[in-house]
């Protein structure tokens, strides 16, 4: 079974889709609160990364798939439509026949 460029830019398209859809979800919301008491008290929060949500990192991750995909079949066409070269035309090691 051959894969054509087709075939690997509809699948680009669908991992693109499915990225920006896990990108665009909005994040889970807390659903618990602290009201009543301080669970904590001697320990200062020291805030690092922010957070992000397992579903933006996964379409991120795919997004990029997509993209990769997509560059590798652009050079694949380019690189088809440009064809193989007979050896010496076109090319300047030999002189023109007729000056012009």
């Amino acid at each position: 079974m051959t894969t054509g460029p087709k075939a690997i830019i509809i699948g680009a398209g669908a991992l693109a889709v499915l990225g920006l859809v896990l990108v665009l979800l909005p994040g889970p919301t807390a659903t618990f609160g602290w009201f009543a008491y301080q669970p904590v008290g001697d320990f200062g929060f020291v805030g690092g990364a922010p957070f992000v949500p397992a579903s933006k990192l996964w379409g991120m991750g795919i997004l990029a798939i997509a993209a990769v995909l997509a560059a590798f079949v652009v050079g694949w066409v380019l690189g088809k439509r440009r064809g193989l070269q007979e050896p010496g035309t076109g090319s300047i090691d030999r002189a023109p026949d007729v000056l012009a």
